[in-house]
């Protein structure tokens, strides 16, 4: 069975974290996609609190909504990151 997800939030990227990413959350579960600005995806799980507190939102549900130098930049740093951490590995939608 195919999970539906629902946008949740965008996470800025800060120091020693994971990259800029948007999150999506399964209709079903507490599953998540997390999608980078190169639309290339992981799946993680949301925390309870997470759930109960989603008023982080943004108006941009895709990543081709942002500001192009914006996406632009996070596409750099997004790079940047896999090549330093080489065993962080994304999927792509076919």
């Amino acid at each position: 069975m195919n999970d539906t997800y629902r946008y949740l939030y965008t996470r800025i990227s800060i120091f020693g974290s994971l990259p800029t990413h948007k999150v999506f959350v399964s209709n079903t579960s507490n599953k998540s996609k997390l999608v980078f600005a190169d639309n290339t995806f992981i799946y993680s799980l949301v925390s309870d609190w997470t759930l109960r507190n989603s008023d982080f939102g943004s108006d941009k549900v895709a990543w081709i909504e942002e500001p192009k130098s914006y996406l632009e930049n996070e596409i750099k740093k997004l790079v940047l990151y896999k090549s330093s951490h080489p065993l962080f590995i994304t999927e792509s939608a076919i």
